[in-house]
């Protein structure tokens, strides 16, 4: 009796189990970690729950609106656009993981999108999760570093959540390197 089970590809599919956009700290620039560093630096002074961080954030809303936008639309694939953000190497990335590796790649291009980096989910021993600066703590992210023994074989640079998505990339990791020792 052949019968799907939900949630279960064959080991040879590559099939998508979680996709995450970094954060606008990574934006083009270093605006958006200049903005972060500002709002946590500026956060204890005030008075009482308002503090000039928070009043400096909601006066910047429309820039940091328009820096998440350019993070996850596709506004370089518009014509003029696109061209400049080719030039400049402006064009936003997605971090994926999948059944068999965790992708970096561009995050505008659909099922084809150009990967900038992988590694495979059995390319690694450990994920250390570095989020030491200020602009770190205030959009709640982090650099995820991926390390076979003393050797860094990938970077995910400003992950939101970044504990959240370490143990989904752990979880996927142990699925598969389960799955291949059983084959």
């Amino acid at each position: 009796m052949n019968q799907a089970i939900a949630g279960v590809v064959a080991f040879d599919e590559e099939t998508t189990v979680m996709t995450v956009y970094p954060s606008i700290s990574e934006a083009p620039g270093g605006i958006g970690r200049l903005l972060g560093d500002m709002y946590q630096s500026l956060k204890g002074v005030g008075v009482g729950f308002l503090s000039v961080g928070h009043l400096l954030a909601l006066v910047t809303a429309p820039l940091c609106a328009a820096l998440y936008i350019g993070r996850v639309l596709p506004v370089s694939q518009l014509p003029l656009l696109g061209k400049l953000s080719d030039i400049l190497g402006l064009k936003p990335e997605r971090y994926r993981i999948t059944t068999q590796n965790i992708v970096v790649e561009d995050a505008c291009g659909g099922p084809n999108a150009e990967i900038h980096g992988e590694v495979e989910l059995d390319g690694f021993d450990d994920i250390h999760v570095v989020n030491t600066r200020p602009y770190h703590n205030w959009y709640d992210c982090g650099d995820l570093r991926f390390v076979k023994g003393d050797k860094q074989v990938l970077i995910l640079k400003g992950v939101s959540r970044p504990e959240a998505f370490k143990a989904a990339c752990i979880k996927a990791r142990m699925s598969y390197v389960g799955v291949k020792a059983a084959i």
